[in-house]
């Protein structure tokens, strides 16, 4: 069984799931209740700017540092141990049936908290997309062209991954294992999902992967948006921005937050 333990930690609280220390900051306010996830590799530092205005307009924002990141302690990943987490912190901080929030790694535990949830007023995933794993996700190139394509990025994306930290690895792993737009079809309450300009990647790539990388991008579109088409939950949106709508225009994520919370109300 696991035990819960709220002690204080600066501006942050402390919640300890069995050995595992996990840190979430309550921003104040007496609203609607928002639980904010960040991407992988970061920490709840991000939704700053974005949690000041959520607090600005009406709501309250928590933000929590996920397993492996932050003030949290390191420990095996597993996207199920992520939702256990993240209800810890809910229960925890006394949340109310909170609007779950991510980016990227975080935009995909919420897409999977939508799917257990039913509660869940509004699940938002911004930029959670992951990476090529198979030559069919190469939409337009030929079986062979596709093939190469798919080999070529993963042994790019490995060489990249050289001398990280292993548990950052274990969450790449996890990712590229993930059928998200299975999760999306799992959705039991409102879904959003947002999409940054995917092409603002193309610069990581050498040159003659950028096709490849467009390619990608065109089959992810179309797999969203066949989703949408057959999910009634499921909803998308697209912003001008890169990989980081949150801290790249948080005003813009702010409105499509309230306009689709209103929808989905």
């Amino acid at each position: 069984m696991r035990k819960k333990v709220v002690g204080e930690l600066g501006a942050a609280r402390k919640l300890v799931i069995g050995d595992l220390p996990i840190s979430a900051e309550d921003h104040g306010g007496r609203g609607e209740d928002v639980l904010l996830l960040h991407g992988g590799g970061r920490t709840r530092g991000d939704w700053d700017a974005f949690a000041g205005l959520l607090l600005d307009n009406g709501f309250r924002p928590v933000a929590m540092d996920l397993r492996g990141h932050g003030e949290s302690g390191d420990a095996p990943w597993t996207w199920r141990e992520a939702l256990v987490d993240v209800a810890v912190v809910v229960e925890g901080f006394g949340l109310r049936r909170p609007l779950v929030v991510g980016h990227s790694l975080g935009g995909m535990v919420a897409a999977l908290w939508a799917g257990e949830h039913p509660e869940c007023p509004l699940a938002v995933n911004l930029d959670g997309h992951g990476n090529p794993t198979r030559p069919d996700q190469f939409f337009g190139l030929d079986e062979v062209s596709a093939a190469r394509a798919c080999q070529e990025m993963t042994a790019f994306l490995g060489e990249m991954g050289q001398g990280l930290p292993e548990s950052f690895l274990q969450v790449m792993r996890a990712i590229d294992a993930l059928d998200l737009f299975a999760a999306y079809r799992a959705a039991r309450c409102p879904l959003l999902v947002v999409s940054g300009d995917a092409m603002s990647f193309a610069g990581m790539f050498p040159e003659h992967l950028v096709p490849a990388w467009r390619a990608y991008c065109v089959w992810t579109e179309r797999r969203l948006k066949a989703v949408v088409r057959e999910s009634p939950l499921v909803r998308e949106a697209s912003l001008p921005t890169g990989h980081d709508p949150h801290i790249e225009d948080p005003e813009a994520v702010l409105r499509l937050l309230i306009d689709n919370q209103r929808m989905a109300g």
